[in-house]
């Protein structure tokens, strides 16, 4: 079995009369590249050598939303969503299920890129063009097996703040934090006979900051 689908275009906008200094301050929410997200998951036969015992795997990748973020826009956003209360009931029925599901996975395969929301907090949007940038980077996640071990890699990368200040029209960027880089590597190894090996831990995690 294969499943894919993509989310080609997400976009969310403020049509009030109210003016704002930027035409973009309008534009709350939209993506950053052509398409928002794609996924595929696949069953596969774990019998063949090729798979290496691997039941299934899944994929996804997703560009960034930017979030223009105005309180007064937002929080009619907040009541609005607050009426669909009635709708947990289907979120909790999903939520089981998924559960019930992934319990019965025993070997996955996954591939994860997703890069994080854009934020932008405008200082005075009805005045002033001054804008904090808040960049969280690239989430990204993978694993792999190999026998009885299995490795999962993971990252946060290119979390960046930026702020942007105009003076006579002219603007002004002042990166505040810049390109951190966060690297983790989780190595997890069953059926350890620890008769023969005892200083080898079930799992080990190591952690890198660029």
């Amino acid at each position: 079995m294969r499943i894919t689908g993509r989310l080609g275009s997400l976009a969310l906008s403020d049509d009030r009369s109210k003016a704002l200094s930027k035409p973009e301050f309008k534009q709350i929410l939209s993506i950053e590249g052509k398409n928002f997200a794609e996924f595929c998951y696949q069953t596969l036969d774990p019998a063949e050598i090729s798979n290496l015992g691997v039941n299934s795997t899944v994929s996804l990748s997703a560009g960034s939303l930017k979030v223009h973020f105005l309180e007064q826009p937002l929080h009619d956003i907040y009541l609005f969503v607050t009426k669909l209360a009635k709708l947990k009931v289907l979120y909790d029925a999903a939520r089981d299920a998924a559960v019930q599901r992934a319990s019965e996975i025993e070997r996955m395969q996954f591939d994860i890129s997703v890069k994080t929301p854009i934020i932008v907090f405008p200082s005075d949007p009805s005045r002033l063009q001054d804008v904090l940038v808040m960049r969280l980077g690239e989430i990204s996640a993978r694993n792999s097996y190999e026998g009885d071990t299995s490795k999962i890699t993971a990252s946060l990368c290119g979390i960046q703040l930026v702020s942007d200040i105009f003076y006579d029209g002219e603007p002004s960027m002042l990166k505040m934090v810049d390109d951190i880089d966060i690297v983790a590597d989780v190595v997890q190894t069953s059926g350890i006979d620890r008769s023969q090996e005892r200083d080898l831990p079930d799992t080990q995690v190591t952690f890198l900051l660029l």
